[in-house]
């Protein structure tokens, strides 16, 4: 007897892409950078080795690291404009309402609780790795700048600071490794087998255990309020999105220019 299970619309084709985007880099980065954190491993040299040696595994590395921070650069400008212009709440983002779900978890986990708490769109859970997957990239974004270019950031600080650089990239990158391996595989792939994010559909079983706001919302059928057209915000939206670009492009410049920052950037060519 076959039970149909309905599954219910959670992300759209924007979501799916650009999760396939960050997991095809995310994946790359690991493949490329840690083979040169722990260069003197065995298992480090066989990955050199297949890659093609250490020049492609460095240009790789950068590449991918570039489409990182772009991909950062387009999700800040991304939320500007849902949030600024279109008007749209911002559920990534913690509120109070987070701590009171967690302390009822714990409470239910210890048997404290008959009931778990009520979440919405997104569990406390999720803002968490939502918000160390957005601090951490920014942390290796800029960490790799200071690396890829020592000698033209040690025009500005310190040598220490390029020490302490490195050791904030490496340590950060084994971290989100980790990090991924066990919190974010238990939670979507052990707790429950979640495939959301690539089907787009969430079964309705889970949907009700783990966002039962939000499903008591699309069962409702309510449409969302009518939201007036402003054109200042328009502006804004385009103002601080020009003084985001022109700040990259103007960094990259100085960083690119002809001195002590050229002789770094080689090292991401191919030898």
């Amino acid at each position: 007897m076959n039970v149909h299970v309905e599954r219910i619309r959670r992300f759209t084709s924007r979501h799916i892409v650009n999760h396939w985007l960050m997991l095809a880099t995310f994946l790359g980065l690991v493949a490329t950078g840690m083979p040169q954190k722990y260069a003197g491993a065995m298992w480090a040299k066989g990955i050199v080795l297949i890659i093609g040696g250490v020049g492609r595994v460095r240009f790789l590395h950068h590449l991918l690291g570039t489409i990182m921070a772009l991909q950062l650069l387009w999700h800040v400008v991304e939320g500007v404009w849902l949030h600024l212009v279109q008007r749209r709440a911002m559920p990534m983002v913690p509120e109070l309402t987070d701590v009171k779900d967690f302390m009822q978890q714990v409470k239910y986990n210890l048997g404290m609780a008959k009931e778990p708490p009520r979440m919405d769109r997104y569990t406390f859970a999720e803002k968490l790795e939502y918000l160390a997957l957005v601090w951490g990239t920014a942390v290796m974004v800029l960490t790799g700048l200071v690396l890829l270019y020592p000698v033209r950031w040690s025009s500005l600080f310190p040598g220490e600071w390029i020490l302490a650089a490195k050791a904030a990239h490496g340590g950060e990158a084994v971290l989100a490794f980790l990090s991924i391996l066990t919190w974010h595989v238990y939670f979507v792939h052990v707790r429950h087998w979640n495939t959301a994010i690539f089907t787009g559909k969430l079964d309705e079983e889970a949907y009700a255990e783990e966002h039962p706001l939000e499903l008591a919302r699309i069962r409702r059928v309510e449409p969302p309020p009518p939201v007036p057209h402003q054109r200042w915000r328009a502006v804004v939206f385009a103002l601080v999105t020009v003084v985001l670009i022109a700040g990259v492009v103007a960094l990259m410049v100085w960083l690119r220019g002809t001195g002590p920052g050229l002789a770094a950037f080689k090292v991401a060519r191919f030898s």
